[in-house]
């Protein structure tokens, strides 16, 4: 049996091809759906990446709705689309999560629906994950096998966990709905169960029968798709343990343009692994992928360190002057996942540190973050704790890896804490209150905080020490592009969503003063508008996008770049990494400069290594 066969035959009928971004998780997918179709199952290829590269990877059109993948017969491929599954979901249940909110609360019905609306938007996993589920969980009976092309690591393991996530939503609709079967039966002695019960059913039914068909090895596994680098194979691991807390068994490791060497053995040997070989060029189009995956091979034990190959320059007395500019007051180093972010934006912020002598907060937002592996410091304390570390390497540079769910919990505690504090307040007065299920309903109200509101939470409170003067610049490594994209727009929704938030609680007034439980949501909006002010000031936030040669990446590079200027952000350059002896690559889109930075062997690792690798870029004129 070829290893291409033994693969596909230890996979279930569900399987979810992961990893790091830029691995090769569609080209993965694609294959792995191929092989399930040549051998007669029908099989849906389906897409949860915001970033859709799916279709370039195919060399087909990939729509909304499953259809037909020319050149296979027995295969369907779908790009699961946020907005057009959100606007389904509003169209069938608005009106009936409506009248929860409204029978549950003291707000007017003009409220209600401007609350809704405001805590929706911007949930593409939810509207993902309820898709996912009912093909699953048994809306996809026509297919025979599944295969999910996922988004990068922190969106997936995002999505993995928001059955937990949306269960808490839905208990804060039962709340309300609760209060609303209390009244009526003190009214009326009794209570017809009516839309708002089936719905609140039927949600939990779906959301908890995803969570177990994901946790039945049996029925859903993860292929993990991986490089032989030491940043990717630092990420595998955490990844691989990641999976293993949400219960959802890895069937196979899949090493991706492998060399003859490989580096470092990435999650030990209980889990099959398989070898894709290096191809000449990225394989576009059923066929060269098919061809790819038959020279699939077995893989022994991998050899090598896996995070300890430290390139080892000389010191440099500063980098080029030329990078100085790239760095304004908050710069946001953008791109598809595995072009090399994190290390372009840890080069970006030792260049401007040791041009200019001012402090500079390198900071991660991405909810699986790489600033640590890439200065090679993975395993120390700092790495693992959302703190704020000083570079030895560098003076002036501090680091940060920002665990923005953290961040956005210690706020809802907090919130949480001084709501108990103001209701035991009232027992016994005779507020008039229903005082245990008002009191469940105020305190859970940020479980309708719009998915995504965390990651904004943790980059405003940068804001604050800007303002506060401790540092000149910050440059802020984020979650590669459908997630980066999202946290863009999440300032016009969040204070929408908080502004709502706010005259709900205003309702609540007359009986309990909720001043001091609302401090933090005003604060919040607060640091909010200012950091929308920042990012969308051209003399004082900027973009710089990362991107390699490759078509797949081209085109998204070419989706992102016009995506973050729709958005009302000034694109300052596109940094062209890892490039092979002789290309030349110019985009289409016309940020202000472009720079060239070659491939070199072993990727730098630490602060010296990215210094000395940084000084070697070149910059080029843009499209004339």
């Amino acid at each position: 049996m070829s290893a291409r066969d033994a693969l596909l035959d230890s996979l279930p009928r569900t399987t979810l091809v992961v990893g790091k971004g830029g691995v090769g998780k569609t080209t993965c997918a694609a294959g792995i759906s191929a092989g399930f179709a040549q051998s007669g199952d029908r099989t849906l290829l389906v897409s949860t990446d915001p970033a859709a590269a799916l279709a370039e990877v195919l060399g087909a059109t990939v729509g909304a709705e499953a259809a037909p993948v020319r050149g296979s017969g027995k295969l369907d491929a779908r790009q699961l689309d946020a907005a057009q599954l959100r606007r389904e979901f509003l169209d069938r249940w608005r009106e009936t999560i409506a009248q929860i909110v409204d029978a549950g609360t003291y707000l007017d019905r003009e409220d209600v629906d401007g609350l809704v609306d405001a805590a929706l938007p911007g949930a593409d996993e939810i509207f993902a994950l309820l898709a996912l589920g009912e093909l699953i969980a048994g809306g996809g009976e026509q297919y025979a096998r599944i295969v999910v092309d996922t988004a990068p690591t922190g969106h997936t393991l995002r999505l993995l966990a928001l059955p937990d996530t949306f269960r808490a939503l839905l208990d804060m609709l039962e709340l309300m709905q609760d209060k609303h079967r209390f009244m009526v039966r003190a009214l009326t002695h009794r209570y017809r169960r009516g839309a708002a019960d089936d719905f609140l059913d039927m949600m939990r039914a779906r959301v908890d029968s995803l969570r177990a068909a994901l946790g039945d090895g049996a029925l859903a596994a993860a292929v993990v798709v991986t490089r032989a680098e030491p940043v990717v194979l630092a990420e595998t691991r955490r990844y691989v343990a990641d999976l293993d807390a949400l219960h959802l068994r890895v069937a196979a490791l899949v090493v991706n343009t492998a060399k003859e060497r490989e580096i470092g053995d990435p999650v030990g040997d209980q889990i099959p692994r398989y070898v894709l070989p290096r191809a000449s060029t990225p394989p576009q189009g059923l066929e060269s992928i098919e061809k790819l995956m038959r020279r699939m091979s077995r893989a022994g034990t991998l050899t090598g360190s896996p995070a300890q190959a430290h390139a080892k320059p000389s010191r440099a007395a500063r980098p080029d002057a030329a990078l100085d500019g790239l760095v304004r007051t908050l710069t946001i180093v953008a791109g598809k996942g595995g072009v090399g972010k994190s290390t372009v934006a840890c080069a970006l912020a030792i260049a401007a540190v040791e041009a200019t002598g001012e402090s500079l907060l390198l900071v991660s937002t991405d909810p699986a973050p790489s600033l640590a592996d890439a200065l090679g410091a993975s395993g120390e304390a700092w790495a693992s704790s959302d703190a704020e570390h000083a570079l030895d390497d560098v003076p002036g540079l501090v680091v940060r890896q920002m665990d923005a769910g953290a961040a956005f919990a210690r706020l809802r505690d907090e919130y949480r804490s001084r709501v108990n504090e103001l209701f035991d307040g009232l027992v016994g007065r005779g507020s008039g209150m229903d005082v245990e299920r008002d009191r469940a309903i105020v305190r859970d109200l940020l479980a309708l905080a719009p998915p995504g509101i965390d990651e904004l939470y943790a980059l405003s409170l940068l804001g604050d020490a800007i303002a506060a003067g401790r540092y000149a610049r910050i440059v802020v490594d984020p979650a590669p592009t459908g997630h980066l994209l999202r946290l863009l727009e999440m300032p016009a929704i969040a204070l929408d969503w908080s502004h709502r938030l706010m005259r709900l609680m205003l309702k609540y007034r007359e009986v309990v003063s909720l001043g001091d439980a609302a401090e933090s949501l005003l604060a919040f909006a607060k640091r909010t508008r200012a950091l929308d002010a920042l990012l969308h000031d051209p003399g004082r936030g900027a973009a710089v996008v990362v991107a390699l040669d490759e078509p797949v990446v081209r085109a998204e590079t070419e989706r992102l770049v016009s995506a973050i200027a729709a958005r009302g952000v000034s694109v300052d350059a596109v940094i062209w990494n890892r490039l092979s002896p002789g290309s030349a690559p110019l985009p289409a889109t016309r940020p202000r400069r472009q720079f060239f930075a070659d491939e070199i062997s072993p990727p730098p690792i630490g602060a010296r290594a990215i210094r000395d690798w940084a000084r070697r870029w070149r910059e080029r004129s843009s499209v004339s």
